[in-house]
């Protein structure tokens, strides 16, 4: 992997000075590179499988990101993005977006890893040297990390200066690139070097757009900036709601894509993107256009949401925001308090076109908050489950879509923590808010009540259905640590809990977690967002719950908050509601919640469930997937052994480890598999000392087909014909030495000479597989097993 400034801990890579004298380098050709192809024939695929696969978005070592020359050339800094307790929030330094050239990025405070800088002009360049040092010392093959080289990624950044890398070099000799992983080729080695030696040019061009493209975005950026003030408040709310989106035009997949922003400059000239912090941001008093900016970029998988745009979605968009009989007597406001609250932003939209608009694509937006652009989450992501499915209520069913002025008596209630950029102390915020949603909670029951003078409660019906055709109604999340993936269907055993969100949970989610999050923040902002959200996913699990008997739910909820703190808290805070209300849903098991479940799947149409999920829920064997040839019939009862039981294995298990079943010699018709370790606790109700309440008893293993996840953390290589041996053994792993002993029988360790050719194979295969959602795996949290 490619950090160019590692991250060690201070002083763990002290060793002695015999050990510090690098052997000699020797030195290899150089590669001829033919002229005017540089960069995009020769380098960049280089950087795109080495580099970038770790050097991509705000979690980049030392901010250099390598996925665009750009970002090389803008280069590294000191400065980190994640600093959990800083008490002052850091200025933004999104690339293409905070500063426009490279001479500003250097006033910032990055230095560059192409050239020398200052008095060392006549040395090599950054880079170089780094390539250098990983090539003077060799990881041994197929051992484990040498004692002191670290790399767990909040490790501490040293990130060297020219002046300062051989003080760097001597003290942390397996510190070069790519760092504490098997050599690149010779060939890639020397196409580096070689660009290097030639001065690192820049690509003549960033490439013409397809004419199809460039007429798309003159007919969708018509469309954003029309005149009447409906159009515009439409606008500024599909802006808010999209700039995170990588767009992309049906017919033009896959790629390019675009991003949607905010110009000085009309259709027809060069962007001038407006750097805002958040997209409710003021974009200043000038008149100001929006547009779409190609994405230069490589595309990774952390950052990849896709958004197809079309005729289809602008006819979409027509019926939905145009054509209601609404009108906007003025533009919104741009005041930070009011911008914050989509409520009041939004208050004259009709909320049924702004719920059925995120239920159309309901996966983008969970997918949203559950990727984004901050790339290391797990404060904001320790108040979810490791697994969990999602249901949403039907608009004709939700209060706040039906009733007119539900959202207005509600919205003071409703008001998001990133509305607050004052000093408040986190525990005045905490109180602030906690107030308010205890309010708005009791408003919802008492309106539900009212509603329901007979006390019968919800049916099935009151669940969206997608319509009969609409693939967002059902979906699961994995949580993995520190990052999380959202699938469509239910995937997976059925799990310990599940949420059932109406408009104005989605709503806040969406604004809480990605339109009002600065991942550059205070700790202040960062902790009230993560703690605001602890309040949406108990209002989402108390409406799955209201669809269960009323003697059900305390019991059911108390197993989801087991601990004196977490039932004190929930006692104290989160007391349920409307419990004389029944439930419309009949049952006739003593096991409600997995009964509840599938009864919403026997609900929908095969086109809204999908295929089912024969590998973890197969409860009438033998379960034989359609379509499946023999090999993978064959592979899967195998791996279905593995899946949804609670072994101790499992705990031993990484977070998400991709599986190759090798099939033939050449690897083209190889299985993929992954293997996604879903850690259970006994509550998430706290955002600290999570290994204080984890509960690896009741871990479980959930197998997918193909690649789950952003974050890989171990590869396992397995023969068809081995792999009963290695489910065997597998499920026999006790400790960490017997997982030890599996991944030498058939893991992939990062010292191995078939890690990169691994890393090839799977990012191929996605991209073979599922080509306008693929995006380059990360490679920074694979483990040292």
């Amino acid at each position: 992997m490619w950090p160019l400034v590692v991250v060690l801990l201070a002083g763990a890579c002290l060793i002695n000075s015999q050990q510090n004298v690098a052997p000699a380098v020797v030195p290899l050709p150089p590669v001829a590179l033919a002229t005017g192809g540089e960069w995009t024939r020769d380098v960049k695929p280089v950087l795109d499988r080495r580099c970038v696969v770790c050097h991509a978005c705000a979690d980049a070592p030392c901010q250099l990101q390598l996925s665009s020359f750009e970002g090389a050339d803008r280069g590294a800094s000191k400065h980190p993005v994640y600093h959990g307790d800083r008490f002052e929030p850091m200025k933004p330094t999104r690339l293409f977006v905070d500063e426009k050239t490279t001479a500003d990025w250097r006033n910032r405070d990055f230095f560059s890893v192409l050239s020398a800088e200052g008095d060392s002009a006549a040395k090599a360049s950054l880079m170089q040297r780094m390539l250098e040092l990983a090539r003077a010392h060799p990881l041994p093959p197929n051992e484990q990390l040498p004692t002191g080289v670290e790399i767990d990624i909040n490790r501490t950044l040293y990130c060297p200066h020219d002046s300062e890398f051989d003080v760097y070099a001597t003290s942390h000799p397996n510190g070069g690139m790519p760092f504490a992983v098997a050599p690149i080729a010779n060939r890639e080695y020397q196409t580096l070097l070689s660009w290097l030696a030639e001065g690192a040019p820049a690509p003549r061009s960033s490439g013409a757009l397809p004419e199809a493209a460039t007429s798309a975005v003159r007919k969708w950026e018509t469309f954003l900036n029309g005149d009447s003030a409906k159009e515009r408040v439409t606008s500024r709310y599909l802006y808010e709601h999209l700039f995170l989106a990588h767009l992309h035009f049906p017919g033009v997949a896959p790629g390019p894509y675009f991003r949607l922003v905010r110009s000085r400059t009309p259709s027809g000239k060069p962007i001038d993107e407006i750097a805002t912090v958040r997209p409710y941001d003021s974009p200043g008093k000038a008149a100001f256009f929006y547009r779409l900016a190609p994405v230069h970029s490589t595309i990774v998988n952390k950052t990849h949401m896709v958004y197809a745009l079309g005729d289809a979605r602008m006819a979409r968009y027509r019926e939905l925001f145009l054509k209601p009989a609404w009108q906007s007597e003025a533009i919104p406001s741009y005041d930070k308090k009011d911008s914050a609250n989509p409520f009041d932003t939004f208050e004259g939209m009709p909320a049924r076109a702004r719920y059925q608009f995120l239920l159309d694509d309901a996966h983008y937006f969970i997918m949203t908050f559950i990727k984004g652009p901050v790339c290391r989450g797990q404060i904001a992501l320790n108040v979810i489950e490791d697994h969990f499915f999602v249901a949403f209520v039907d608009p004709d069913s939700d209060a706040s879509v039906i009733e007119s002025s539900y959202l207005d008596e509600s919205k003071e209630w409703l008001r998001l923590p990133a509305e607050n950029r004052s000093k408040l102390t986190l525990g005045g915020l905490w109180l602030k808010y906690f107030v308010d949603w205890r309010r708005y909670v009791h408003f919802r029951a008492d309106t539900y009540r009212k509603r329901d003078p007979q006390k019968l409660g919800p049916s099935l019906d009151d669940l969206w259905d997608g319509d009969g055709k609409n693939d967002n109604a059902l979906l699961t999340v994995f949580r993995h640590f520190d990052s999380a993936t959202v699938v469509k269907g239910y995937a997976g055993e059925i799990p310990k809990t599940a949420w059932v969100v109406d408009y104005p949970i989605l709503e806040r989610i969406y604004y809480d977690l990605v339109a009002g999050f600065d991942v550059f923040g205070n700790v202040t902002h960062q902790l009230s967002t993560r703690l605001y959200m602890d309040y949406l996913r108990m209002e989402s699990e108390d409406l799955f719950l209201s669809f269960l008997p009323a003697d059900t739910r305390e019991p059911i909820r108390d197993s989801w908050y087991v601990g004196a703190a977490a039932q004190t808290k929930e006692f104290l805070q989160n007391r349920l509601t409307n419990l004389d209300i029944g439930t419309r849903v009949s049952f006739a098991t003593d096991d409600p919640k997995r009964e509840l479940i599938e009864k919403i799947l026997a609900k929908v149409s095969p086109t809204v469930r999908g295929a089912p999920d024969l590998l973890n829920r197969c409860t009438k064997p033998p379960c034989k997937r359609a379509g499946a040839d023999t090999n993978e019939r064959r592979a899967e009862d195998e791996l279905r052994k593995l899946a949804s039981v609670k072994r101790p294995f499992v705990r031993f298990a990484p977070d998400v480890a991709f599986l190759r079943v090798r099939l033939d010699k050449n690897g083209t018709r190889d299985l993929a598999y992954t293997l996604v370790h879903n850690e259970a606790h006994t509550n998430v109700a706290f955002m600290f000392d999570e290994d204080g309440r984890r509960n690896p008893d009741d871990d479980t293993l959930t197998v997918v087909r193909g690649f789950l996840g952003s974050y890989p953390n171990f590869f396992f290589d397995v023969k068809l014909g081995d792999l009963d041996d290695f489910v065997a053994r597998l499920a026999a792993v006790d400790d960490e030495a017997d997982f030890t002993a599996l991944a030498v029988a058939y893991g992939v360790r990062r010292s191995s000479p078939k890690f990169w050719t691994t890393s090839d194979w799977v990012n191929e295969g996605y991209a073979r597989t599922d080509p306008g959602e693929a995006g380059l795996f990360d490679l920074n949290r694979y483990g040292n097993y």
